[in-house]
C-alpha cells in the first residue's frame, strides 16, 4: 500500500498546517501531537482529514476517534479489492461522517459485532445485503425523539429513527471495508417521498442497495451525503430547470421546489433556492411544483405556484419576476 494518496493529496507543509491551526487553535495541541507521532500512510490520512473536515469536527476530534477511523480504513482497504483507487478510499471508506450523528469511534466495535452475526460472502454487495438483513432484523424503527445517536449507541437500545438506522447501516459497511455512498433521494407518490439508501462500490461502479426503497430509476432528485452533491443523473435521465431571479431588492421572498405527493405536495428540502440569484438545477424528468412566497412583518402577503415539467436533456426556464409582479403588482 506504499504511496497511498500521492495522486490525490498534496501534503501540507508544516507552515501550512501551522497557519490552519493558528486560525483554529481550539484543538491545536492535539493535532500537533498526531502529526509528530505518525508516519507514512497513517500520517497521510490524518493530514487529509485535517485538511477537509468541518471546523467543528477539527476542533472536537480526539485520538480515539481519529485512530479508529484512520487505522480501521487503512486496515480494511484491501479486504475486497487488490487495488482501490484513492478517490474511493478517501471519500467513501476513510470518511467517518454519514449525516448529523455525533462524532464517534465505531469501526472496531461494529466490526466485532458484525463478525458474530454474519458470514462473509463472495462479493462486497452480497455481504452488504447480509449486513442490511442483520441490522434491520435487530434494530426496530421508531419516531425520532431527539438528537441522533452514534452508531454504537443504537445497537444496545435496539431501536432507531429511519435516519439513525441508515447511519448505522452505512457505518457497518465501512467498518467491514465496504466503500459506501450514503444517498438521500425524493420520489413522487404518497408514501413519505424522502428515502435514504446506500450505494455499494463493486470495484467497477456504484450499485444501489435498493431494499426498502422504490426503484431508483423513478427518483426525482438524489444527493450524496454528507457532501450534498447532486447525483440524480447517475440513476435516471435528467433535465435542467433554470430560474431567473426576482429583481426586488427587499427581504421576505422565498422560493421552494416541491414534488407531487398524492393529493398534497412535499418540499425537496435538499434544494435551497435563493430567489435573488440565478439558479440552475439538474432534476429527474417529470412534474414539479415551484412555490414563491412573500412575507412582510411576519405576515404572508402572497403565494405564487407554478407547475414545471422537466424534460430529459432539455432546459425549462422560469422567470421569478412573474411571481414578484403577481404578488406585489407594479404601481400604476
Amino acid at each position: 500500500m506504499a504511496g497511498i494518496l500521492v495522486s490525490v493529496l498534496i501534503l501540507l507543509s508544516p507552515a501550512e498546517r501551522d497557519s490552519i491551526l493558528t486560525e483554529h487553535p481550539a484543538n491545536a495541541a492535539f493535532w500537533q501531537e498526531m502529526f509528530q507521532q505518525q508516519l507514512g500512510d497513517t500520517l497521510n490520512c490524518i493530514e487529509y482529514l485535517f485538511l477537509v473536515i468541518p471546523d467543528e469536527d477539527r476542533d472536537s476530534m480526539t485520538e480515539a476517534v481519529l485512530n479508529d477511523h484512520v487505522l480501521g480504513a487503512i486496515g480494511s482497504r484491501g479486504a475486497w479489492f487488490q487495488t482501490l483507487q484513492d478517490s474511493i478510499f478517501l471519500d467513501y471508506l476513510l470518511e467517518y461522517r454519514i449525516s448529523s450523528e455525533p462524532l464517534s469511534s465505531y469501526r472496531s466495535s461494529l466490526a466485532g459485532w458484525l463478525e458474530r452475526h454474519i458470514q462473509i460472502k463472495a462479493t462486497p454487495y452480497e455481504t452488504a445485503e447480509q449486513i442490511y438483513d442483520v441490522v434491520t432484523g435487530n434494530i426496530v424503527l421508531v419516531a425520532s425523539s431527539g438528537p441522533e445517536m452514534a452508531p454504537t449507541q443504537i445497537i444496545p437500545v435496539g431501536q432507531a429513527s429511519r435516519e439513525g438506522r441508515w447511519v448505522l447501516l452505512c457505518a457497518c459497511m465501512r467498518s467491514m471495508g465496504i466503500p459506501v455512498r450514503p444517498v438521500k433521494g425524493w420520489f413522487p407518490g404518497a408514501d413519505m417521498n424522502l428515502y435514504r439508501w446506500m450505494d455499494i462500490w463493486t470495484g467497477d461502479s456504484w450499485e444501489p442497495l435498493s431494499r426498502g426503497i422504490p426503484p431508483v430509476q423513478y427518483v426525482k432528485v438524489a444527493f450524496e451525503c454528507p457532501s450534498l452533491d447532486n447525483i440524480t443523473g447517475e440513476y435516471r435521465n435528467t433535465g435542467t430547470l433554470a430560474l431567473n431571479p426576482i429583481t426586488d431588492p427587499g427581504a421576505g421572498w422565498t422560493a421552494e421546489l416541491m414534488i407531487p405527493s398524492g393529493d398534497d405536495t412535499v418540499s425537496i428540502t435538499g434544494i435551497s433556492i435563493d430567489p435573488f440569484q440565478r439558479s440552475i438545477l439538474e432534476l429527474g424528468a417529470g412534474e414539479f411544483l415551484l412555490r414563491v412566497q412573500f412575507v412582510q412583518n411576519g405576515e404572508l402577503i402572497g403565494s405564487w405556484l407554478q407547475n414545471v415539467t422537466v424534460i430529459s436533456d432539455s432546459t425549462v426556464a422560469v422567470d421569478l419576476t412573474e411571481a414578484q409582479y403577481t404578488i406585489v403588482p407594479l404601481p400604476r
